[in-house]
């Protein structure tokens, strides 16, 4: 490859990777995506008040009962060094940071491979793909879910190559401190150790032991666990979502889904028994991470699904499309090694499928960042003026953190009342079906952000989605559709 080339390619790859973070700039606010975001406010604000115990058992105390998100903390404590006043998107904009730490091994085993460097477009392309990346708009997401991914990348190129195996070895240990999947690659990597004949298995086992025992150590299990049922009914209940989670990359669908998921588990045994010939260290890195990304479909089943019901519904959710983009990124990078397949042609032509991706990706994506712009406008002008969220709790300790704590300063979108300009009028609001617990949804002709009036005075504002052409609402919000007025405010 010319120096003309090369340049060409880090202009197009620069692009991509640009076009991402236009995006997050322009679709975010200064406000939390999901609730769980202001656990980082509250660690933000208590954090120079703390002594060092103070600080290390916040720092590893448990999220959601069951995840230490240690590395996502100490990522906040290092921003709120250099920034004393807290930015819900500043900081979710420098976490996105640590994906391009990841084209650093892809491009070390491309030219170990020879590889043509073209296929770094299509990788770009389909790690920064829009409609993956929306857990990545989530503060949440990007500090847990991607930073956990990152590592695991990381992690597997240091244990597929035998120079840098020791790093990628002791590491590992560490992979539970980003989120409990690191857990499942204890496991992992001692199967690995045994493939390999490694002596430092019998020492990374006791290691893997003395982290499983201090993980759980104050551990303080949920009163209802959702995976209940027989063995039997839960094992293969967890087989069917790991099939569902990986098949979901492709496409939310069950039926297909399951159909992808079978094709995709026999790809990876494809990609093992491979690796088990030819000793290829890519197909190594590519077979650690996807059996990984499998046992997290494994772990999500049986943490968020109901093996009674068969409810497989949680793993559809948008804040699991990290490990999707990661998925199908590692499928391809896999696809593309010459000790994969036998091509007689150049493997330039895989580049098509993977940037008409990328592309149908955006244009998925567009309006529903649109949506999550109106959201978060609605959600922001919503604590401000009501001390409200329509979607999730916002109690006193939240309310306190967002207006008094001194650590944080409502973003310029909030909507003033006083700009907002027409007369109140009935509006016909269906109700839809149940879908999500405790969240009532009525359909509506119309697109923008609906502001609620009850007896004659402001209540709350209403975000429409143009998807699905409905708003959202917490039942224990006192909500009366048909003795309320609403004014449409048009967004752009």
């Amino acid at each position: 490859m010319n120096k003309i080339q090369l340049s060409l390619l880090v202009a197009i790859c620069s692009g991509i990777v640009l076009l991402h973070f236009y995006h997050l700039s322009a679709y975010l606010i200064n406000f939390p995506t999901w609730g769980d975001d202001l656990i980082f406010l509250s660690y933000s604000n208590d954090l120079p008040s703390f002594t060092f115990q103070e600080f290390w058992n916040r720092t590893c105390e448990f999220h959601s009962y069951i995840h230490r998100i240690a590395i996502a903390r100490l990522i906040t404590a290092v921003y709120a060094i250099f920034q004393p006043e807290f930015d819900f998107k500043e900081l979710t904009i420098w976490a996105n940071l640590l994906t391009l730490s990841v084209l650093y091994p892809l491009t070390k085993l491309l030219i170990r491979n020879q590889i043509n460097l073209w296929h770094l477009v299509a990788l770009v392309a389909l790690l920064y793909a829009p409609n993956g990346n929306l857990d990545n708009f989530a503060l949440i997401g990007v500090l847990q879910h991607m930073s956990s991914l990152v590592f695991l990348i990381w992690i597997a190129y240091g244990l597929s190559d035998e120079k840098h195996r020791s790093w990628g070895i002791w590491l590992s240990l560490l992979y539970p401190m980003f989120s409990t999947e690191g857990l499942a690659f204890i496991p992992c990597t001692i199967l690995l150790l045994i493939y390999l004949r490694d002596s430092r298995v019998w020492l990374y086992g006791v290691g893997g032991a003395i982290v499983f025992y201090c993980y759980f150590l104050g551990y303080t299990s949920p009163e209802t666990i959702p995976s209940s049922g027989s063995l039997a009914d839960k094992l293969l209940f967890t087989i069917k979502g790991t099939i569902v989670f990986v098949g979901g990359a492709i496409k939310k669908d069950m039926t297909l889904s399951v159909i992808m998921g079978s094709l995709f588990v026999g790809y990876i045994a494809f990609i093992i028994w491979k690796y088990h010939q030819t000793k290829n260290s890519a197909l190594l890195f590519s077979g650690l991470i996807l059996i990984q990304l499998m046992a997290v479909g494994a772990m999500i089943t049986l943490g968020r699904g109901n093996a009674q019901a068969g409810d497989l519904d949680a793993l559809f959710s948008e804040r699991f499309s990290s490990y999707g983009i990661v998925f199908i990124l590692i499928s391809y990078f896999a696809a593309i090694q010459p000790a994969m397949f036998n091509f007689s042609s150049t493997r330039l032509w895989l580049l098509i499928p993977a940037l008409l991706w990328s592309g149908v990706s955006m244009v998925v994506a567009e309006p529903k960042l649109k949506n999550l712009h109106t959201r978060l406008v609605a959600d922001a002008s919503n604590a401000y003026h009501f001390n409200t969220h329509t979607l999730y709790r916002l109690a006193e300790k939240e309310t306190y953190l967002l207006k008094k704590s001194g650590r944080y300063t409502f973003p310029k979108e909030v909507i003033k009342l006083a700009s907002v300009q027409g007369n109140p009028q009935a509006m016909q609001l269906k109700p839809m079906p149940v879908y999500e617990v405790d969240i009532q949804e009525y359909r509506i002709a119309a697109t923008g952000i609906l502001l609620v009036e009850r007896a004659n005075k402001p209540f709350l504002f209403l975000p429409i989605n143009s998807l699905s052409h409905s708003v959202k609402i917490k039942k224990d919000i006192p909500f009366d559709q048909k003795m309320s007025r609403y004014v449409l405010i048009p967004t752009n």
